[in-house]
């Protein structure tokens, strides 16, 4: 760099910390048991059985920088199979670390205040801004292929702003943005302060640090335009390509659009901003928790520069309700889904999630950070640029400058004679039952089929009810839920109403079964309308049985059905006892001898009519053939003088009656 002007200040600190920091270790692997991340949706997506949904995931590494406080500071990779393949502890380095020129990284060093630029080892191999003495903002560095970059200085400026609501030496955090040359020359600058002065209207200016703007991403869109998030203003802020003057602001209260975003009125202190093409951006909104339910999505707008206006065009809000108070990032990848990283969400009971879904707003993949672990971004780079070979005589070396973790190298040779390669797939080439497509031997610990896991036995159909999602090879073990029922009302028509229909019983079995009459003897679930309900879980199979009535005769005929894998919940229908189709029965739900089962119109009494049906009552009706529960009994007391009907005559029936004395009887 041209100057030095803070280079014994970085001396100092790094002498200090030398020991600690300064270590190089390409392919670290020391820090993977120190973080325990949480498949929450496994890569493809599950169904709501818990089936695999076979969503898109796109392929590559995710580079994420964790931070849980700064000396708990984390790199890691996360691959495209939800595994965590590589990490490193860094502390007081991270928060946002991405691929910088051909072989260097740059992340932001808290120790210095400023971005260096590292090798794969953390080798500092630059820092920048070295010759302003202002920090840089923590939030996001750009470099062009020339080697040019964009950084954001944060300047303090003290200003007396009694005059407007503010206080006499406030200290206004100004977003200065450079555009700088390796040698650190000034190319071209904005100030916020020179194009969004604070405003009394707009800004909090009850304290004595005023961080009005708070800049926090920048973006350049298919113009050339650039794209600034100022998140304490709730606003997006175009720049013009030629002279870097305002075009236009999208959201906060002196915004230039007529916002469209039906129920939640707008983003707020958003973050991460991206131009998608075509007058369309996605952001990440943190939203506002309050009682109105707002909370965090990623969302894209549409905008309309003629007229402008900006419509609400796609959204992820998560299922579960996830709200972050801060930071956070959205980005479209390349197979069309977005990538989400949820900021401080559920911090400290939990870390945050990282979440990927399809553009019908589907969940692909999810994982959950290790507890208290927050994060600014979430970025996923193509496969192979950040793990690879680097063994020169294997076919599969790499050629990527930005290798941070070690792949599987391959050589193309068959060790095994099992005519399977490692280029082929075979992923144990000393072994010759190990190949892709083996016979693979549950929970003997060796993958025989080369497809990442050893055979797990259990019920592989989804449609049963004891799926099981970890499941490999089926086990034969899978059940499916049978209901059926049986319609008594013929039987209990020939006065048999005494009888508890829940005493009835079905007696079940396989149809090869050596003793039919003494496989299963089930009784019913539940009773309604002289119909039991027979409910039991059975395997694939074909099946026979009979019903039992409470009085103990049985059926002479014997019922068989088959159930299929795939079949899932099984309803064999309602069937009158001893026949194989429904009872006759009326089909008027009006009609008093209604049989919600019945088929054949036959046996109707006429509509319903509710009322008393006792004749004992003094409000019996002849008419009512549905009793309502009005009935009204008149009871004449054998003892006149009992007043009070509490079984003697006292003292307090003769009270009873001189308190009635002067009533009027009507």
């Amino acid at each position: 760099m041209s100057s030095l002007k803070l280079l014994v200040r970085v001396t100092i600190i790094l002498t200090g910390w030398g020991a600690w920091m300064g270590h190089g270790c390409t392919f670290c692997q020391g820090a993977l048991d120190d973080l325990d991340l949480e498949v929450m949706v496994p890569p493809g997506g599950v169904l709501d059985n818990g089936g695999p949904a076979d969503l898109p995931v796109q392929s590559g590494d995710l580079l994420l920088s964790l931070v849980q406080s700064p000396t708990s500071m984390f790199a890691a990779l996360v691959d495209d199979e939800a595994n965590m393949t590589w990490a490193e502890q860094t502390p007081f380095r991270g928060f946002y670390m991405k691929p910088w020129a051909p072989g260097e990284f740059v992340w932001y060093d808290y120790s210095l205040r400023k971005w260096t630029v590292v090798d794969a080892s953390f080798t500092t191999l630059d820092t920048l801004t070295q010759s302003f003495a202002p920090d840089d903002d923590y939030h996001d560095v750009h470099r062009f292929e020339d080697g040019t970059y964009l950084v954001v200085l944060l300047e303090e400026v003290f200003e007396d702003l009694t005059s407007i609501g503010g206080l006499a030496s406030a200290k206004i955090l100004n977003p200065r943005l450079l555009h700088l040359d390796p040698q650190e020359q000034i190319l071209r600058e904005w100030s916020g302060l020179d194009h969004m002065p604070v405003d009394s209207d707009l800004d909090n200016l009850l304290f004595s640090t005023v961080d009005y703007l708070h800049w926090n991403a920048m973006q350049f869109d298919e113009h050339g335009g650039l794209l600034l998030s100022f998140r304490n203003r709730n606003q997006i802020v175009r720049l013009r390509p030629d002279d870097w003057s305002i075009h236009w602001k999208l959201g906060g209260e002196d915004g230039d659009f007529m916002l469209m975003d039906p129920g939640w009125n707008g983003f707020h202190v958003q973050h991460d901003v991206h131009d998608l093409g075509n007058g369309r951006i996605l952001l990440f909104d943190n939203g506002i928790s309050n009682n109105s339910g707002f909370l965090s999505r990623a969302l894209e707008l549409t905008l309309d520069t003629v007229n402008f206006t900006a419509q609400n065009s796609w959204q992820f809000a998560h299922p579960s309700g996830i709200y972050a108070a801060a930071q956070g990032s959205a980005i479209r990848l390349e197979n069309g889904n977005t990538l989400i990283g949820w900021g401080t969400a559920g911090v400290p009971e939990f870390g945050t999630r990282v979440t990927e879904v399809t553009p019908d707003g589907d969940i692909s993949m999810e994982i959950r950070l290790p507890p208290t672990a927050n994060l600014y971004r979430a970025r996923k780079y193509p496969e192979g640029m950040l793990t690879g070979c680097l063994v020169d005589s294997a076919v599969n070396v790499s050629s990527s400058p930005w290798l941070l973790a070690e792949a599987t190298c391959l050589f193309g040779v068959d060790s095994d004679g099992d005519s399977w390669t490692d280029v082929d797939g075979d992923c144990n080439d000393l072994d010759a039952t190990v190949y892709p497509g083996a016979p693979d031997l549950p929970g003997d610990e060796v993958d025989q089929d080369c497809d990442g896991q050893d055979a797990v036995l259990g019920c592989t159909d989804v449609s049963a009810i004891n799926f099981d999602p970890a499941a490999t090879v089926d086990g034969g073990t899978c059940l499916h839920e049978v209901e059926f029922r049986v319609d008594f009302s013929q039987e209990m028509a020939e006065d048999n109403f005494s009888w508890n229909l829940l005493q009835s019983t079905w007696a079940l079995s396989t149809v090869n079964a050596v003793d039919p009459q003494s496989s299963w003897s089930l009784q019913p679930s539940n009773a309604a309308w002289q119909t039991v309900q027979f409910t039991v879980l059975l395997g694939s199979g074909m099946y026979q049985g009979h019903v039992i009535r409470p009085d103990g005769l049985a059926e002479t005929i014997f019922r068989q059905f088959e159930v299929n894998p795939g079949d899932g919940h099984v309803d064999l229908g309602t069937s009158c006892f001893n026949l194989n189709e429904a009872c006759p029965g009326c089909t008027d739900p009006m009609d008093v001898a209604f049989n919600p089962w019945a088929i054949e119109d036959e046996g109707c009494q006429g509509w319903i009519v509710q009322g008393c049906t006792y004749p004992a009552a003094a409000n019996f009706s002849a008419d009512a053939n549905q009793d309502d529960g009005t009935c009204i009994f008149q009871v004449t007391s054998e003892c006149p003088a009992d007043v009070d009907q509490d079984g003697s005559v006292t003292v307090s029936d003769l009270m009873v009656l001189l308190a009635s004395i002067g009533a009027l009887c009507e």
